[in-house]
C-alpha cells in the first residue's frame, strides 16, 4: 500500500472538531501512542536526519497493540512504501532491529483522535514537546494517483482547519532538529 499523508500545525483543536462535524466525519476512537523511532546509519545524514529514500523503522505502542513498521521516507512527494506487522511484544523487535543494524533515535509519544470521512482517515494529535496537529491521509493501491491524492487531502484539510499551518516535516523529523538544537545548546 502507498501512503498519502498530509501534516499540518493547528492551535485549537475545538474548532478543527466542529469542522469535521460539519462535514459529517465518523469519529473512530482516541488513543495514546508510544513511537520509538530508529534510524540505521546508512540512511541518515551528518544532522542524524533519515535521507529522502531511505528507511525508518518504528515499533509503535497503542494502547495494547504492538506494531512494527518500516517506512520510506518520501518528503517531497508526501507518500512512501509502509510495511506494518503486528508483534506479540516490543523486545522482539528490538531484538530484530538490532540485527538489522538500526540504532533507536528518540520517542515520539501523543494522544491521538481518529476520525474517518470517505476514504480518508483524519486524526488530531497532541505531541509531546511538539504541539497540536492534524493529519489527513489516504491509501492507495499504486503510486498512481499520489498527486491526486495529495491535493484531495489538501483540499480536506482546507475546508475542515483553514487556519491550519502545512508542513511537510514528519514527527520525528521535528523531534531530531529539536534535539539538535538542544545540543547546540
Amino acid at each position: 500500500m502507498i501512503e498519502v499523508e498530509i501534516r499540518a500545525r493547528i492551535d485549537d483543536a475545538g474548532t478543527v472538531k466542529k469542522g469535521l462535524g460539519k462535514i459529517g466525519a465518523k469519529f473512530l476512537k482516541r488513543s495514546k501512542q508510544a513511537d520509538r523511532v530508529f534510524g540505521h546509519p546508512r540512511f541518515l545524514d551528518s544532522d542524524r536526519m533519515i535521507v529522502e529514500g531511505g528507511y525508518s523503522a518504528r515499533i509503535r505502542e497503542t494502547d495494547d497493540k504492538v506494531t512494527l513498521d518500516f517506512k520510506e521516507i518520501a518528503r517531497k512527494s508526501g507518500g512512501g512504501i509502509e510495511v506494518s506487522a503486528r508483534l506479540s511484544d516490543a523486545e522482539a523487535g528490538l531484538k530484530f532491529l538490532e540485527k538489522l543494524g538500526f540504532e533507536e533515535a528518540f520517542t515520539v509519544a501523543k494522544s491521538r483522535e481518529d476520525y474517518s470521512y470517505k476514504d480518508f482517515t483524519i486524526s488530531l494529535d497532541d505531541v509531546d514537546r511538539l504541539g497540536r496537529f492534524i493529519e489527513i491521509e489516504k491509501m492507495l493501491g499504486s503510486a498512481d494517483d499520489k498527486n491526486k491524492a495529495k491535493e484531495e487531502c489538501l483540499a480536506l484539510l482546507k475546508l475542515i482547519a483553514p487556519d491550519s499551518e502545512l508542513t511537510e516535516k514528519k514527527y520525528g523529523d521535528m523531534m531530531q532538529e529539536l534535539i539538535n538544537k538542544e545540543k547546540e545548546k
